[in-house]
């Protein structure tokens, strides 16, 4: 991509100087004229080629950089997503929830499964609803509602 930016912009070049070197030789002024609008069209081509291959290699370095900015994200998840294990929390559903030798001073808190699986740490919230026994959480990253029948705690 930047390498054919660069060749068209060096072939350009090489044009201009043939067109200068042509341009010595000539003692007419009309032709001389006509080289020279030759050669200044010569030029702007290489510039405009020139240009080219620097808009490819700047997009091509921003690409890189939120690449390299998304490995960093993934590897950081990775390393994090270690710490937690699926648990019931009644009802049917299941949450991610840290492991006993990872929990500290943290408070306990459920991580939506979904979420969890594309690589996010959404937690479940809980939204206030209980109807009979039920608890109601939602999720604020894919709004998940699973239903509980208590309150996050560490359980071991």
């Amino acid at each position: 991509m930047v390498a054919a930016e660069i060749s068209a912009g060096v072939t350009s070049l090489r044009a201009a100087l043939d067109i200068t070197k042509a341009m010595i030789g000539l003692r007419d002024a009309e032709a001389f004229r006509s080289k020279s609008i030759e050669l200044q069209q010569a030029i702007m081509d290489a510039l405009t080629q020139g240009i080219d291959a620097r808009e490819a290699y700047a997009a091509q370095l921003d690409r890189v950089r939120a690449l390299e900015a998304e490995v960093a994200r993934l590897k950081a998840w990775n390393a994090e997503k270690q710490d937690y294990e699926l648990k019931p929390i009644g009802e049917g559903s299941v949450a991610y929830m840290l492991k006993p030798d990872k929990r500290g001073s943290e408070p306990p808190h459920w991580l939506c499964p979904n979420c969890y699986t594309k690589g996010k740490k959404e937690m479940l919230n809980p939204t206030g609803a209980h109807p009979g026994r039920s608890w109601i959480y939602k999720c604020s990253g894919c709004g998940a509602q699973p239903a509980c029948d208590h309150m996050p705690a560490w359980q071991d």
